[in-house]
């Protein structure tokens, strides 16, 4: 049986082609797979990056230099070639290149990380074409896709200066993370009350009716607690502001919106109008007929 000869590899060196067997051991052969190796990845991050420029690591340092303006475009165009650059380079001297070509190594790779995520994001794509400041940019480029989207609806976007789209950023981000604790405590008080609902069930009924007295009680008491404490202070505040059209009817209208919802639940639940100390004590009498 004919046995298989592996085809070797080729590489170009020099605008030369040549053969190089598999197992190369002669130090040019070996450079000349490492180029090779460099060049499909360097070509790899071309294609997805979209670039379509020169491939050589002198035109890509000359189109850095030119990219330096510092436009957002420019940052884009310049992370891109960096990107590129970082392939084709030998381990461990790319941050030399950076540094010769007048980076810092932190803005360096601020510049590639904005370009390989507006690849990926089509919000951040649509805000680079928007976006004047190139450090607004670059901040918004550490945001994920729905505080972007929210940036994106503003209808001043491209008249916003530099802090003031940062400040806009941040009062979004805020409300983000707002809403989502708020979502957290909400389930967690749900997964709470489910477990609470659980454990009455499985008690006997006389114990299972004074615990949820009780956990009545303590809700009853917050609720009171936010009239007489948040609510009375808010109408006693109004009640030393100047006055002014409506101020009376407006508090009125706030008691008024409290007591249309207690009336509320007295009717959906047929409760007596107990408000009163003889009321009380008389329903408690009625309570006692009824044992």
């Amino acid at each position: 049986m004919a046995r298989h000869t592996p085809t070797p590899q080729v590489a170009v060196v020099d605008d030369r082609t040549i053969d190089l067997p598999l197992n190369a051991t002669n130090p040019v052969d070996k450079l000349a797979i490492l180029t090779m190796d460099a060049s499909t990845k360097a070509k790899e991050v071309a294609h997805h990056m979209g670039y379509q420029g020169a491939m050589t690591v002198g035109a890509l340092e000359d189109e850095i230099r030119f990219y330096q303006k510092r436009t957002v475009e420019a940052i884009l165009e310049t992370g891109k070639r960096l990107l590129i650059l970082k392939e084709l380079t030998p381990h461990g001297e790319f941050t030399q290149r950076v540094e010769m070509l007048g980076f810092a190594k932190t803005t360096a790779f601020r510049f590639m990380q904005a370009a390989a995520k507006t690849i990926k994001s089509s919000k951040l794509e649509l805000l680079s074409t928007q976006v004047k400041s190139a450090s607004a940019f670059l901040e918004l480029v550490t945001h994920d896709d729905d505080v972007l989207e929210s940036v994106a609806e503003l209808d001043d976007i491209d008249r916003l200066s530099a802090s003031q789209l940062r400040a806009k950023v941040r009062e979004l981000s805020g409300e983000k993370e707002a809403v989502e604790k708020l979502m957290v405590n909400k389930n967690t008080k749900i997964d709470q009350l489910e477990r609470e609902k659980q454990l009455i069930q499985k008690l006997p009924p006389d114990e299972a009716l004074e615990k949820t007295m009780k956990e009545a009680t303590a809700i009853t008491r917050d609720a009171l607690g936010a009239i007489r404490g948040g609510l009375r202070q808010a109408l006693q505040a109004l009640n030393d502001a100047p006055d002014g059209t409506g101020k009376t009817v407006f508090m009125a209208g706030l008691v008024g919106q409290v007591q249309a919802d207690l009336n509320a639940l007295r009717e959906e639940f047929n409760l007596p109008d107990v408000s009163t100390a003889a009321d009380a004590a008389l329903a408690a009498e009625v309570a006692q007929w009824s044992k």
